[in-house]
């Protein structure tokens, strides 16, 4: 299974490496209505949408092998993705992704539900943090072999370098004031619920209430305060220094940030200074996502491609551009990596150079350190993992705050 923009170019190259392959794509309008369908045909593409919606017709057959590309679309066992994927009937089954471990060894767990059902134990519930530590290094003794990783550097030892940067950027003094007033606030009001009795749960979704607004305030106080002038963004002002150099020196630019109000106050600048550029979030349908990459990647007059980052991140071959921006940082480095990879990837023949905008003495700041912390924890999953996060405790938000 793959994002519905992969399916026909899977079709392509095994047509290419393997002729007399039968195969069909089964999706859109040119889905089958029973078994006899595939029946003259010796490998199935599909999509995940379209497997859910279709799960009667497919698990009523059995297959030789069921490759699942970009499977972290699985990772939560209960969707209906997962569900789906676990339903089919196969003799043999593999999973393809660049980030088997997003948010916690419980990712490992679901993938593993399909591979090899019943194979691991699950942990039984209210168990002690310091027992589940045994559970989880139990997870990594039975995994490992069953899982081969392939690095870049190994299958394209040809790939120009990648190189990383970080901005820091110093607030503006009206940025500074709306920061700290800001998290006066916050402290206070975590203070008063703590004081109140209430739940963790409920102490757990303020914390990241008030965390984001902090960081949407480095990002631009406008996502906070309207009545904030584009001027009060130190991250803004550096965006546009970087932007032009960049222009300047022939380079493409790929844009990431969590936010779409962001990307939305971007695009009005953009268009006010008339820079061409594309645009992609996750409210576009599937068709629109795929023509805004085809534009960009056929069109080298426009040189910036606005993404947010959970639906552009992922499933892109983006190597029209060799420069990545990310205006703000996410908990999990494995997801900012892989958003790069959309430019650093087989194809590019350009060094690529990955800049990340961090305003300096905040809430940011603190995000980069953990991010080293959350990536030791699970290390030794994979040799050299990147991939590695951990879910945050009540305690690791507190932090951020402090």
């Amino acid at each position: 299974m793959a994002p519905a923009s992969l399916l026909e170019n899977w079709r392509r190259e095994a047509a290419r490496f393997t002729p007399e392959l039968r195969v069909t794509v089964h999706h859109g309008g040119r889905r089958g209505t029973d078994e006899a369908a595939f029946a003259a045909h010796d490998l199935v593409i599909t999509s995940y949408g379209t497997l859910t919606r279709d799960r009667e017709l497919f698990t009523g057959m059995e297959f030789a092998c069921v490759i699942a590309d970009e499977a972290q679309h699985i990772k939560n066992r209960r969707s209906q993705n997962a569900q789906a994927l676990r339903a089919l009937r196969a003799r043999g089954r593999f999973l393809l992704t660049g980030t088997p471990l997003e948010n916690s060894l419980d990712d490992l767990r679901a993938l593993f539900e399909f591979l090899m059902p019943g194979y691991l134990g699950a942990v039984p519930a209210g168990t002690r943090p310091d027992d589940r530590a045994w559970f989880n290094q139990r997870l990594r003794v039975q995994t490992a072999p069953y899982i081969l990783r392939r690095t870049k550097q190994a299958v394209a030892p040809e790939l120009p370098a990648r190189i990383e940067q970080t901005i820091w950027c110093e607030p503006t003094p009206a940025q500074a004031a709306l920061y700290r007033d800001l998290q006066e606030k916050s402290e206070r009001a975590l203070l008063d619920l703590a004081a109140g009795g209430a739940s963790e749960a409920s102490l757990r979704l303020a914390t990241l209430t008030q965390l984001l607004r902090l960081r949407q305030v480095c990002c631009d106080p406008r996502l906070v305060a309207p009545d904030a002038s584009a001027g009060d963004s130190s991250k803004l002002e550096a965006f546009r220094e970087l932007l032009d150099e960049a222009v300047d020196d022939g380079h493409r630019v790929l844009v990431f940030s969590q936010f779409t109000s962001l990307l939305a106050l971007l695009r009005t600048e953009l268009d006010r200074q008339g820079i061409a550029h594309c645009y992609l979030d996750g409210s576009m349908p599937t068709r629109l996502r795929q023509a805004e990459v085809d534009r960009f990647q056929s069109d080298e007059a426009i040189p910036l491609f606005l993404l947010s980052l959970k639906a552009g991140g992922t499933g892109l071959n983006l190597t029209g551009a060799d420069t990545v921006v990310h205006l703000d940082p996410w908990w999990n480095p494995a997801v900012e990596a892989q958003a790069t990879d959309r430019a650093h990837r087989i194809g590019q023949t350009r060094t690529v150079t990955s800049y990340k905008l961090i305003c300096a003495g905040t809430v940011e700041e603190k995000v980069l350190a953990l991010q080293d912390e959350k990536r030791a924890l699970l290390a030794d999953v994979f040799e050299a993992s990147d991939a590695a996060s951990a879910k945050l405790s009540l305690a690791d938000l507190k932090s951020l705050l402090d």
